[in-house]
């Protein structure tokens, strides 16, 4: 075939250049491939934001309950009651064991034993965490109890935390039972999970995620029944 032959040489007779010119990728089309890329993450990050903000919210709620859990198993292996707080609108918790002159603990009768006289709460025991940045604790509340009233007086009287306003104290027990409480934590977008403390038991319960109007509404009318669920 002498014409497939004659263009053959012709091409290869073509300085290199001109070769590889028709399979180059041009300027314009690698423009494209960027301009895409940039509308395509622009479109999408919106919705990254959103998943990685409702993550945090869920994280710092999941912190609550695994804290709680650890206090409630601290308590019982200590054989000493430990006092859980939080700050009201801020992101502030701590834990700490209720120290008294006979070191009674919660394990024998209230008649007998009680609280004990208050010795001191000394800071270096006590453990004071944060919620991840822009969580807060919107609410909560502990049912009063007859056998904190003690330890709640002591504590408002003066061996408070500095900072804010801090809640009425959650008691954890050596003998495995709690406070029956609750509390709320939120974001800037006002979506908010709820923690359930049974006292009975120690265990937690996470709620599903929901509007914080939502769950303020429930607990006026938990309130308005003077009961906790």
């Amino acid at each position: 075939m002498p014409g497939y032959a004659l263009s053959f040489a012709a091409f290869l007779s073509r300085p290199a250049a001109v070769r590889r010119a028709r399979g180059a990728i041009t300027l314009v089309e690698i423009l494209l491939v960027l301009t895409i890329i940039v509308v395509a993450g622009a479109v999408a990050m919106p919705n990254v934001m959103e998943m990685l903000r409702r993550q945090r919210l869920k994280s710092a709620a999941e912190t609550m309950r695994i804290e709680w859990s650890r206090a409630h198993v601290k308590a019982m292996k200590s054989g000493r009651i430990q006092v859980f707080r939080y700050e009201l609108n801020g992101n502030q918790f701590s834990l700490q064991p209720w120290v008294a002159g006979d070191d009674a603990t919660e394990g024998q009768s209230e008649a007998v034993a009680g609280f004990g006289t208050p010795l001191e709460m000394p800071d270096v025991m006590m453990e004071t965490k944060k919620l991840e940045e822009g969580i807060t604790f919107a609410a909560g509340e502990a049912k009063f109890e007859s056998r904190a009233y003690e330890l709640e007086n002591f504590l408002q009287n003066g061996a408070t935390t500095e900072g804010g306003q801090w809640s009425r104290p959650i008691l954890f027990y050596p003998d495995g039972s709690t406070s029956d409480a609750f509390v709320i934590v939120t974001d800037a977008r006002q979506d908010a999970y709820r923690i359930n403390l049974r006292g009975l038991t120690g265990t937690c319960q996470l709620s599903e995620e929901k509007k914080l109007d939502d769950l303020l509404a429930v607990v006026q009318q938990e309130q308005a029944g003077e009961v906790l669920p």
